[in-house]
C-alpha cells in the first residue's frame, strides 16, 4: 500500500520504526506500527492516543492495556467513551473505528452483493420500498422508491412479520417480490441477488416551477464510493446544460465519505461572491495543532457552477458527516434551508491510517466554517421539520420533503408547521438487507474522511 500524505507525516512524527516502514508495503504484512507492540491492539491505541480529538482524557498506553481488549474493535469502542459529552448524558464520539483493510476496501469501492434496496414502514401494515441501487437486482427490475412491498417468498410485510421477514430476505439468494407499484399496480418479480456497484446519484431531474424557475433536483446518497465525484460532475453539467437557476438538494440518507467531494460540492453551488474566501479550518488536538490548515472556495468557481445564493437541503437524522460539513460552510456565503428533520451531529472526522492488516481511525479533526462554527454536535436543525415521505419516488414534487423545499423556493418562505403532517408515519432510519462484500481489494483512496 502506498503512503498518502498523511500518513508519511505521521510516520516522521511518531519515528516510526524500519520495520514499519518495511511492513505497510502490502496491507497484510504483520508488521507492528509500534516498536515492540505485542498486537495490533497496542497499535490502534497508540494512533488513538496520538491523534484523538480528546487525547488529554484517554489513559496512558500502560494504564489502558490494549492488549486487554479481543480485537482492535473493542477497543475503539471503549476509546469513544473517552469523549466530551452531549447534553444527554452520552459522548459525543460515536464514530472512532477500527476494521480489516480489506473489509474497508470493499466499502470504499462501492462494491457489494445482495438484492439492493433499503425499505421502512410508513405505517404498521405498510412497507415501503425507500430506494433502489440503479445497478443492483432489484434496481434493474425496475422497482422504485414508494413500491409497497406485500409480501416475499409468501411472508406478508407487516410490523408483525419483521422478523421472518428480514431473515427470509438475508438467507435467500433469490426470491419473489409482490409488489403494489406508485400507480397502484400489483407487481409480481422474482429477483435473485449478485454483485453490483452502488451509485452516488440515485436520482437527477429538474422541475419547472414556471416564470424561467428551474429547480434541478439532486438525490446525492453518499460521498464515499469510488464514482462519487465523476457522477457529482455528470449531475452539475446537466444542470447547467438545463438552465437550472435553483437546487434542491436530497442528502437526507447521506452518512458522509470524503471531504474533498463536499468541497467540490460546495463549489458548484456557492455565489460568485464566496469564490476564493475561506471555506473551513481545521481544528486537531494540542500536540498537533501545527497540522490545522484552512481550505477556501476555488478563486475561479467550476464552469458548471450554479452560483446560488440559496440553496434547500433535504435532511434525517441520517444526513451526517461530509452532509452536514457541506451545509455548515455554506451558511456564512448563501441561504441555507433544511427541510426534514435535524441532522445527525457529526462536525469531526479522521484519517485512515493502516496497521498491521487494520485501518485505524480515531476521530483526529473537527472543521469550523468562516464564522468560526462547528459544534453541531446535537445536529443542525431543519428549518420546516417534516416525516419521511416513503409513498412518493424522488423528485416527485408531491412528496412532503420536496414539496415543502418547492414552497420556498417558489415563495421565498419557509412553509409553516403542520402538526398532523409531521406526527404520521414513522421517522426511524430506513433499514438495508443483509448483504455481503464482492470484489477485488484496490489501494484505499487517499483524503480525510468524514
Amino acid at each position: 500500500m502506498k503512503f498518502n500524505r498523511f500518513v508519511v507525516r505521521l510516520g516522521l512524527a511518531f519515528s516510526l520504526s524500519a520495520a514499519f516502514v518495511a511492513g505497510c508495503k502490502k496491507t497484510n504484512d504483520p508488521q507492528p506500527l509500534v516498536q515492540g507492540a505485542v498486537t495490533v491492539q497496542d497499535s490502534v491505541y497508540y494512533i488513538a492516543k496520538e491523534l484523538y480529538l480528546w487525547t488529554d482524557k484517554l489513559p496512558t498506553l500502560a494504564d489502558f492495556k490494549p492488549s486487554g481488549y479481543a480485537t482492535p474493535e473493542a477497543l475503539m469502542a471503549k476509546v469513544r467513551t473517552y469523549s466530551d459529552l452531549r447534553s444527554d448524558g452520552t459522548p459525543q464520539d460515536i464514530w472512532s473505528f477500527s476494521t480489516p483493510v480489506a473489509e474497508w476496501n470493499k466499502v470504499l469501492t462501492g462494491s457489494t452483493a445482495g438484492f439492493g434496496f433499503s425499505r421502512s414502514y410508513a405505517s404498521d401494515n405498510d412497507l415501503r420500498i425507500v430506494y433502489t441501487q440503479p445497478n443492483s437486482p432489484i434496481g434493474q427490475a425496475g422497482v422504485e422508491r414508494g413500491w409497497r412491498l406485500v409480501k416475499f417468498n409468501g411472508i406478508t410485510a407487516t410490523k408483525a412479520t419483521d422478523d421472518a421477514l428480514n431473515k427470509a430476505i438475508a438467507d435467500n439468494t433469490s426470491g419473489t417480490f409482490e409488489f403494489v407499484t406508485n400507480a397502484g399496480e400489483a407487481k409480481t418479480i422474482t429477483i435473485t441477488k449478485a454483485g453490483y456497484r452502488s451509485s452516488a446519484v440515485l436520482k437527477r431531474s429538474v422541475i419547472d416551477l414556471g416564470g424561467g424557475k428551474k429547480v434541478g433536483y439532486l438525490m446525492y446518497n453518499t460521498f464515499i464510493v469510488s464514482t462519487s465525484q465523476g457522477e457529482l460532475d455528470e449531475a452539475f453539467a446537466y444542470f447547467k446544460q438545463a438552465g437550472v437557476t435553483e437546487l434542491v438538494a436530497d442528502l437526507r440518507y447521506n452518512s458522509g465519505g470524503y471531504v474533498t467531494i463536499a468541497e467540490r460540492f460546495a463549489n458548484y453551488v456557492a455565489p460568485q461572491s464566496a469564490a476564493g474566501k475561506l471555506l473551513y479550518t481545521d481544528k486537531h488536538n494540542e500536540k498537533y495543532k501545527n497540522w490545522n490548515k484552512t481550505k477556501s472556495f476555488d478563486g475561479t468557481l467550476p464552469a458548471n457552477g450554479l452560483k446560488l445564493n440559496r440553496i434547500a437541503f433535504l435532511t434525517t437524522r441520517g444526513s451526517a458527516s461530509a452532509t452536514e460539513l457541506l451545509i455548515n460552510v455554506l451558511k456564512p456565503y448563501m441561504e441555507v434551508k433544511l427541510f426534514g428533520d435535524v441532522t445527525s451531529g457529526k462536525p469531526v472526522g479522521y484519517y485512515q491510517i493502516p496497521v498491521m492488516g487494520y485501518i485505524s481511525s480515531p476521530v483526529a479533526v473537527k472543521q469550523v466554517n468562516a464564522a468560526n462554527f462547528g459544534d453541531y454536535y446535537e445536529g443542525i436543525p431543519a428549518d420546516r421539520k417534516q416525516t419521511d415521505d416513503y409513498t412518493h419516488n424522488f423528485g416527485d414534487p408531491a412528496e412532503s420533503l420536496l414539496k415543502d423545499a418547492l414552497t420556498y423556493l417558489q415563495t421565498g418562505s419557509v412553509p409553516a408547521r403542520q402538526a398532523a403532517r409531521v406526527a404520521a408515519g414513522y421517522q426511524e432510519i430506513p433499514s438495508v438487507e443483509s448483504e455481503s462484500f464482492v470484489g477485488a481489494i484496490q489501494e484505499t483512496p487517499k483524503g480525510l474522511l468524514r
